[in-house]
């Protein structure tokens, strides 16, 4: 048996279903057609607008090679977080507060979101990838499985990712299961149409051009582009001290 924990403040639309236990704070807002799957949890003055579903567990199929992890099974949605119209949340995931989810995002298991994180409409987060505070991630954009991207990042729409360097072999199972994300430091701008290839790290401040295909790591406060990325330029002394300056920190220590 289910136990909901509902305050009593809290708007349901019409047909929603709850699959099992829910905790909904003060103030959340849910519109119709809203699926719950067990364990949820959401935070005072949260939306989660029409046709969403949240928790849905992975299911593999037969051909499937990637081991499917269930984790704590458990949503976490911190405050005043905005979960748009037909998003898919899965299971195992981890919202903090402040955060916007735009409408046809999808959201895969063990993903974490930190506080006043954006992700734009039709985009994919796979699993076990982690966001910073504040970043910022566009519309139609592939986060592959395993990527991490740390606080106040920029990625343009259209944004493609890689984490497998053996696909060929990998995907008939003839080696182990292993993914590898690309890693984006702090600052970083990553342009439209722009791919990230596996394994690869966006230094602290550096800048992947619009339509540039990125296979090698990118230095800090560098510019590349092109197929393959190449340096360009570097972001100029000022314009690096104007950023850096806005979030109390020292150049010396972002080197």
């Amino acid at each position: 048996m289910s136990t909901c924990d509902i305050h009593p403040s809290v708007r349901l639309g019409s047909n929603v279903k709850i699959l099992g236990d829910l905790s909904l704070a003060e103030g959340v807002e849910v519109g119709s057609n809203v699926t719950f799957y067990p364990n949820v949890f959401v935070g005072a003055n949260s939306r989660i607008l029409e046709g969403s579903v949240i928790g849905r567990p992975p299911i593999r199929a037969g051909t499937t090679n990637r081991p499917v992890s269930l984790g704590d099974r458990t949503v976490r949605i911190g405050a005043d977080c905005v979960v748009g119209a037909n998003c898919v949340l899965y299971t195992h995931v981890n919202i903090a507060e402040n955060v916007l989810i735009c409408d046809l995002t999808s959201i895969r298991e063990g993903s974490r979101l930190a506080e006043g994180a954006v992700i734009g409409r039709m985009t994919t987060l796979m699993h076990d990838v982690s966001i910073g505070e504040r970043t910022r991630i566009t519309d139609n954009i592939h986060i592959t499985g395993n990527a991490h991207i740390e606080a106040d990042v920029f990625i343009g729409p259209g944004v493609s990712s890689a984490n497998d360097n053996d696909v060929y072999l990998r995907r008939f199972g003839l080696l182990p299961f292993e993914t590898n994300g690309p890693t984006i430091r702090r600052f970083a701008v990553i342009g439209t149409g722009a791919i990230l290839t596996p394994g690869i790290e966006i230094g602290t401040g550096a800048v992947v051009a619009t339509g540039a295909m990125a296979t090698k790591d990118v230095p800090p406060w560098t510019i590349v582009a092109g197929a393959p990325a190449r340096g360009i330029s570097s972001i100029d002394d000022e314009t690096r001290l104007q950023v850096l300056q806005h979030f109390g920190l020292n150049p010396d220590e972002t080197a």
